[in-house]
């Protein structure tokens, strides 16, 4: 398991890297791409995430079809998250880990999807977080929720190291296609 961690911890620094250095036109670009890719069913109860400037940006999806249920992550504590709904005529608050959240709401009990962000995906569904287990035990809850991966193209990796913890996606995004 040390091993892993280890491989993992520099993983994580590589691909920091990376996004760092991307520029800002490309990751625009990259994120609009991946936007248009991603298509709910009428009436859909979807988490997404607002990204920091180095992630891909998807709140732009909540003008596109008004019958869509949003819901956006707030951290609880050191380590649990839940998911709030998206009030679009309400703004946004900045958590202690600098993401933009949800001031207040009722936590979701049912979503059909769950837009996950990462540092790394492989076509495989295997995900690299961040590092904290928030999204690992968050989507715990959520078993019937179809898990959406998405990235730039310099996060896609043909293989991540993995744990019995990590939880895997259904469906991986990246610009222009989906695996």
């Amino acid at each position: 398991m040390e091993g892993k961690t280890s491989a993992k911890a520099e993983l994580r620094a590589k691909i920091r890297s990376r996004l760092r250095e991307l520029p800002l036109p490309e990751r625009a670009s990259q994120s609009k791409q991946i936007r248009e890719l991603l298509r709910f069913p009428t009436g859909s109860k979807v988490a997404l995430f607002a990204g920091r400037k180095t992630e891909v940006q998807l709140l732009e999806l909540l003008h596109s079809d008004q019958s869509i249920e949003y819901f956006l992550p707030r951290v609880l504590n050191d380590s649990h998250m839940e998911f709030l709904p998206l009030d679009r005529d309400r703004p946004l608050q900045k958590s202690a880990l600098g993401i933009m959240e949800p001031l207040t709401g009722i936590p979701a009990e049912v979503l059909n999807y769950i837009v996950c962000p990462g540092l790394a995906f492989s076509p495989q569904g295997e995900r690299l977080g961040q590092g904290g287990g928030f999204y690992d035990r968050a989507l715990a809850k959520y078993p019937s929720a179809q898990l959406i991966g998405v990235c730039f193209q310099c996060q896609l990796l043909d293989q991540i190291p993995t744990e019995v913890h990590d939880l895997k996606m259904d469906r991986v995004i990246t610009p222009l296609r989906e695996l």
